[in-house]
């Protein structure tokens, strides 16, 4: 009767973890959309240069953050003034996440990503506090990768409290492949670097060059990744290696119109107008798309990484019986 109790709870556990609580998937979802608004917003007040629009953090212009009149601002203060409301907007909803992961008995996995999450846009907030407090564009650079990284994680955190992502992959389509699994470490890396390549431009006005050379490596890569998984017979790393596609083409479309705004196309008689709704807008969209490109790549490594594991084991498996 107790082997019959425990098999009985084991069973639970695992119908549960099967399918897993919507409430807490769903909060993680909304969580990333309200994140586009301060990573956009963030991404537009730095093409601006509207960062110390307000001289003071918390407070802007001595006024408390819900106190402060921000729809009769103007200008600069407008923008930064509704980059900080979006980002407190996200924290609240980090703090139900967090709450809801907790409250719903969810997986120590998933509450330890929740609480991550948490302390990632908690430091992201006080990291651009001290980018006003200071006045220094190497905190606003730190302030905009460690941004992406915390997209990451809450796009990960999306994925990981989803329905799919407990299903596990059928025995014939491990995609086991050692080249596959190599991509799999170093693109995600190739793509973060990139992107702190491009904070290097927009904060600090260097490695133009070298952002070029890595958009380039970017993209064969990307190619790589759609070739080698739609030779592998599994479906889930197939939809990620698409979602990498789809980002890479976007941001090399988002590139190709900054360097247009920038630079113009003499030989068709397009000149360059700086500071044009056109440039502000390419500018802001290339940071947005930026990171759905690392965060696409991170989502489609782990895909590989958790699909290969039953493979791995059984060679495992295999070279221990072999040793014996």
């Amino acid at each position: 009767m107790t082997r019959q109790k425990v098999k009985a709870e084991v069973e639970t556990v695992a119908s549960q973890r099967a399918n897993p609580d919507r409430l807490v998937h769903w909060l993680a979802v909304v969580t990333v959309l309200v994140s586009l608004a301060p990573i956009g917003l963030g991404s537009l007040v730095t093409t601006l240069g509207a960062g110390m629009a307000f001289p003071d953090w918390p407070t802007s212009d001595g006024q408390g953050m819900l106190a402060y009149p921000w729809l009769s601002a103007n200008g600069d203060k407008f923008v930064e003034h509704g980059h900080r409301l979006a980002g407190m907007l996200v924290g609240l909803c980090s703090m139900g996440l967090c709450a809801a992961a907790v409250a719903t008995r969810r997986s120590r996995s998933v509450q330890l990503a929740c609480g991550a999450v948490l302390v990632g846009v908690v430091i992201q907030g006080l990291l651009g506090g001290l980018r006003v407090r200071l006045d220094q564009q190497t905190v606003a650079f730190g302030h905009s990768v460690f941004g992406c990284l915390v997209f990451v994680s809450l796009w990960l955190v999306t994925a990981m409290t989803g329905s799919r992502w407990q299903k596990t992959a059928n025995d014939e389509t491990n995609p086991s492949g050692r080249t596959l699994l190599c991509l799999a470490m170093i693109y995600p890396t190739l793509c973060l670097i990139q992107y702190v390549l491009g904070g290097f431009i927009r904060h600090l006005g260097l490695m133009v060059h070298e952002h070029v050379a890595g958009a380039i490596l970017v993209v064969l890569g990307a190619v790589c990744v759609v070739w080698l998984s739609l030779i592998s017979k599994n479906q889930r790393v197939r939809r990620a290696a698409l979602a990498v596609a789809g980002a890479c083409v976007l941001q090399t479309a988002v590139g190709l119109a900054v360097w247009v705004s920038k630079f113009g196309l003499p030989e068709l008689g397009w000149v360059a107008v700086q500071h044009s709704m056109f440039q502000v807008v390419a500018r802001t969209l290339h940071t947005v798309a930026g990171m759905s490109v690392v965060a696409t790549a991170v989502y489609w490594s782990v895909s590989v990484v958790r699909c290969s594991r039953p493979a791995m084991a059984d060679r495992s498996l295999e070279r221990g019986a072999a040793t014996v």
